[in-house]
């Protein structure tokens, strides 16, 4: 068996177990009409997240306060997913999520100033810190958790669903085309300096096909929405997916590992799998504050 093939099936694997799990969510949610089911998924999600990086970056002993990321990154979902789930109003979701990221950059900066003052750190090295530490709590753990805002099996699910489709559609297309016809034709890759193994032809090829796949889940979700606007929807999440997957490649180049953890065969870890979707769903909630 080739290793190309290995790949494939260990990523097949965990994708069918990643499905089953967002299926038994989904059905919890519309079949018990209790909101907790997903919100309590994202929120597992999140604190994934965190673990994965307070152990990446402890294990390189990266500038940071890890404890603070770790801390936040258990915490601050639960609060988010508490105030939905007991309001049922997504308007008061965002100010609670802002409000928790603020109060984390603050104590992020307070911590270093007294490491300044009292642990002879460096002003350079301080800042690389506070910088560090607000990257990983939002990174992709509280843009996650801005779905929590999309909780309502009527509404606000269908978008997430649909948001999230075409991101993972992106991902699967490109890696199916990378794999078929990789450079075969171009053979510079499409980001040599922060992921050398994605090839131009699967960054082509995923274009199309999720541009295609996409408009037509955006036309399924919403019958009445106009095909031009549904190509433009689907064409602007593919470009932020792309952005989301070279950020999380940059992420580990940057810390010099190959995965963020081995939980998922053939995929890595948590935070290689919300990656994409992190800043897709992002984008739709600033969207919506508009």
């Amino acid at each position: 068996m080739s290793g190309k093939l290995k790949t494939f099936l260990k990523r097949l694997f965990s994708t069918i177990i990643s499905l089953a799990v967002v299926a038994a969510a989904l059905v919890g949610t519309y079949y018990f009409e209790n909101t907790w089911c997903c919100a309590s998924l994202i929120c597992l999600l999140c604190n994934l997240a965190a673990v994965e990086w307070f152990l990446m970056l402890r294990e390189k002993k990266a500038e940071c306060n890890r404890w603070l990321i770790l801390i936040g990154g258990l915490v601050y979902p639960w609060i988010a997913a508490l105030v939905y789930t007991q309001t049922h109003a997504a308007v008061l979701g965002l100010p609670v999520e802002i409000a928790c990221l603020i109060l984390l950059i603050l104590t992020a900066a307070i911590c270093e100033l007294f490491r300044m003052d009292y642990g002879r750190q460096s002003a350079e090295a301080a800042l690389r810190s506070v910088g560090t530490t607000v990257f990983a709590f939002v990174y992709p753990g509280w843009f996650l958790a801005l779905a929590l805002n999309y909780m309502d099996p009527h509404y606000g699910l269908p978008i997430l669903l649909t948001v999230v489709g075409i991101t993972k559609l992106s991902d699967i297309w490109a890696y199916l085309c990378g794999v078929l016809v990789g450079r075969r034709f171009i053979s510079r890759p499409f980001s040599p300096a922060v992921s050398p193994k994605k090839s131009w032809e699967g960054f082509i090829g995923s274009f199309i096909l999720t541009t295609l796949c996409g408009a037509f889940l955006i036309r399924f979700i919403e019958p009445v929405c106009p095909m031009w606007f549904a190509i433009i929807s689907a064409v602007v999440f593919y470009f932020i997916s792309v952005a989301g997957d070279l950020a999380g490649s940059l992420v580990k180049r940057g810390i010099g590992v190959k995965d963020s953890s081995h939980l998922l065969p053939g995929i890595g870890g948590i935070i290689d799998l919300i990656d994409s979707p992190a800043f897709t769903i992002a984008f739709v909630a600033a969207l919506s504050m508009f």
